[in-house]
């Protein structure tokens, strides 16, 4: 019996001593999560930004046969009046919309004298918070489901384009549509036509 005991003790003794050398250390612990920003709601926008013009997507951007043309931005007056609307203005256009265009319908001529699909589909906002900096924007559409955009003026690039001309990226941010996330989605600008 004491023989047992002392084998029992030395077992013991050596376990101990295995526990101090594991070569795996313990796992770190996982990071927090990132702080999300709160969700859009409502519809405000910097009074006297001038961010008018069409943000042209620097890679393609597509679900299914929907492929997006543009991304627009109205002028400050265009903001003011669908801001007191509370967003109940016209049903195909804002000031600030997401345009896709349908590849798989028949093409027609355009203002320019172009082909252009016959059927586009504008996503509305359903919130948004715009400045000279800044785009928050959350819309809905029955077909693409959620739309959402955050992202970041890049203003030095954007004053000279704007200046100057040129096709650099004067935009980037994270779109999603339903359940595609688009990381770094840059977009170009112009004026118009």
């Amino acid at each position: 019996m004491h023989r047992l005991l002392i084998v029992i003790a030395a077992a013991s003794l050596l376990q101990a001593c295995d526990a101090g050398t594991d070569p795996a250390p313990p796992a770190p612990p996982e990071p927090a999560p990132l702080a999300e920003m709160a969700p859009v709601q409502g519809f405000a926008h910097q009074a006297g930004a001038d961010l008018f013009g069409y943000y042209l997507p620097a890679s393609d951007v597509q679900i299914d046969n929907l492929k997006l043309s543009h991304f627009h931005l109205g002028r400050d007056v265009d903001f003011s009046e669908w801001e007191q609307a509370q967003g109940r203005g016209a049903t195909n256009f804002a000031p600030v919309m997401f345009q896709f265009d349908d590849l798989s319908s028949p093409t027609i001529a355009n203002e320019l004298g172009g082909q252009t699909p016959e059927v586009i589909v504008r996503v509305l906002p359903t919130g948004y918070g715009i400045s000279d900096s800044v785009v928050r924007f959350v819309g809905q559409d029955p077909t693409l489901g959620l739309v959402t955009f955050e992202g970041n003026f890049i203003r030095p690039a954007f004053d000279q384009v704007r200046a100057n001309g040129g096709d650099d990226i004067v935009l980037r941010g994270t779109m999603t549509i339903g359940d595609h996330i688009y990381e770094g989605q840059s977009f170009s600008w112009t004026g118009g036509d």
